[in-house]
């Protein structure tokens, strides 16, 4: 038997200061005096910091935020100059002349000049190399001619729901995913690999478990990321509990998922199947997210429904035939219409099976009423407001503004979960506390509608109880019997200043009663 003490803490929601976890699992709350002297015990003793529950990242992409680690990081890039400096570096580094350049995470709207480089540019640097950059949001892609030319794009190709801007290198939504198809296909290895990374990093924010949407978001086909996870199970290797949000291109390749028996629940303590989950429009910052009216910046723009009804409506029913909930991507308020209608359609009263709407951006009051009604699970990205804050009145009117991104209505009166969509954003957990308590950018410049902040209490349950609640998982709470999955702070968060709580530091990180990441600044 696996014994482990943590003492001498601070802990979420008892008066105790240590905690016992015997394989795996909380067995006793207590003093120190009492748990420190059991035999046979790892003890750890964390000097007065605070422990809360392990954070819990409801939505995000775990293998792709993997791969993005293992690529050309384009964060922090703040003109279309660097943008390309970073592609040249990246080609330069490069000892095989036809392999892919591979990069994520340029936002133009941080840029000096908020303009992207032109296809020419891009060509110039890139040699022969097939280049393939995604933006922060992952809604749009910017290709050179080689990659166009692998993807077999060209002046008359037409992809339906996806946008492609052959003369400028510039693709949008489903037309990104005929580059994808083009690229290097990962292996079971490389798989492998690349969650490894991931749950490593997802760590050092504290995070131990997640919702992850992983089979369309790399080129590796479903039944490889399954592989990957079920033998990173078995072999003990997880440190990070994973529910699978199940994406797939069509009806039939879910169909073919179904009938090899996966449905949500199948799986174990690590790794088990999730929802159904629907990406229904693109995003606020591509100008593709689906709005009832024109983008104000925009005139031309009402941004890109990526479903009809008819075949909405038939994966979800298939979905709830099977017992399988639905989630769904709806960033603008014209796809969130799409939705509730659909999802009224298969959502049985008091939402039994947990259907959601996942990010809850633009949403008019009507809507809002409607997803409580329906008590929808929300999963909400307060990251975002980094990004979105100084962007959200250039693309929507005040009136849809004010009651947006409504996450004090909706967390009072529905299961509201938070997480960080990674690889759009990092999975820093505590930023993510500070940006929902503020509502305000982490510079303090920008903001948006503050009655909808959250109390530190309220954000750290959207990362712990709520999540818990919204992946189906017996965590979030340190309690006889529940999963001896914690974090170490430096300080409670609750003590600091609202514009402080991104400064603090996670110390020490436990899944499953064992030690994952431990930032060397305790006393062992």
């Amino acid at each position: 038997m696996s014994r482990l003490v943590v003492c001498n803490a601070r802990i979420e929601g008892t008066s105790f200061d240590s905690v016992l976890m015997e394989d795996g699992v909380i067995t006793k709350l207590a003093g120190s005096r009492e748990l420190s002297a059991l035999p046979d015990a790892e003890v750890i003793d964390v000097h007065g910091a605070y422990v809360s529950p392990g954070f819990i990242d409801s939505h995000m992409h775990l293998l792709e935020y993997g791969q993005f680690l293992s690529q050309l990081n384009l964060f922090n890039v703040h003109s279309r100059e660097a943008l390309l400096a970073r592609v040249e570096a990246a080609v330069k580094n490069e000892t095989s002349e036809d392999s892919w350049i591979i990069g994520r995470g340029f936002n133009e709207e941080q840029f000096d000049v908020a303009e992207l480089p032109s296809l020419e540019a891009l060509n110039a640097v890139s040699g022969k190399h097939p280049v393939a950059l995604t933006r922060a949001c992952g809604h749009q892609m910017l290709v050179n001619s080689k990659a166009m030319a692998a993807a077999g794009i060209d002046g008359d190709t037409m992809i339906a729901g996806g946008t492609i801007d052959f003369q400028n290198g510039r693709l949008y939504e489903n037309a990104i995913n005929a580059v994808h198809d083009a690229e290097p296909k990962p292996d079971l290895n490389q798989v492998k690999e690349w969650l490894l990374k991931a749950m490593k990093q997802m760590n050092r924010y504290g995070v131990t478990a997640c919702g992850s949407d992983d089979f369309m978001s790399t080129g590796a086909d479903w039944k490889t990321v399954m592989d990957a996870y079920s033998q990173l199970s078995y072999q003990q290797r997880m440190t990070v509990r994973v529910s699978q949000q199940c994406e797939f291109e069509s009806p039939e390749s879910f169909a073919s998922f179904l009938d090899e028996g996966y449905s949500t629940g199948i799986g174990d303590d690590f790794f088990v199947i999730g929802p159904l989950k629907l990406v229904c429009d693109g995003s606020l910052g591509a100008h593709t997210a689906a709005m009832s009216e024109p983008y104000r910046d925009k005139k031309d723009e009402k941004g890109i429904l990526l479903y009809d009804d008819e075949e909405m409506l038939v994966l979800m029913k298939l979905a709830a035939q099977f017992n399988m909930p639905t989630i769904c991507h709806a960033i603008g308020d014209r796809a969130v219409d799409q939705v509730l209608k659909n999802l009224k359609k298969v959502n049985l009263p008091g939402n039994p099976l947990g259907h959601g709407l996942v990010h809850c951006q633009i949403m008019r009051p009507d809507q809002i009423k409607q997803i409580q009604e329906m008590n929808l699970n929300c999963y909400i990205q307060s990251a975002f407001i980094e990004d979105d804050a100084p962007i959200l009145e250039s693309r929507v009117e005040k009136t849809r503004a004010d009651t947006s991104y409504p996450y004090a209505t909706l967390f009072h009166s529905v299961n509201t979960s938070n997480g960080s969509d990674a690889p759009v954003t990092e999975p820093d957990v505590m930023k993510g506390i500070q940006l929902a308590v503020t509502r305000k950018t982490m510079d303090g410049k920008s903001a948006m509608n503050l009655k909808e902040c959250l109390t530190v209490n309220e954000a750290l349950a959207s990362y712990t109880s709520r999540g818990a609640k919204a992946l189906q998982m017996d965590i979030g709470e340190i309690a006889v019997g529940k999963k001896g999955d914690l974090v170490v702070l430096e300080t409670d968060p609750r003590t600091l200043g609202k514009t402080e709580i991104g400064q603090d530091k996670v110390l020490l990180t436990i899944m499953n009663g064992e030690v994952v990441y431990d930032a060397n600044a305790l006393e062992r």
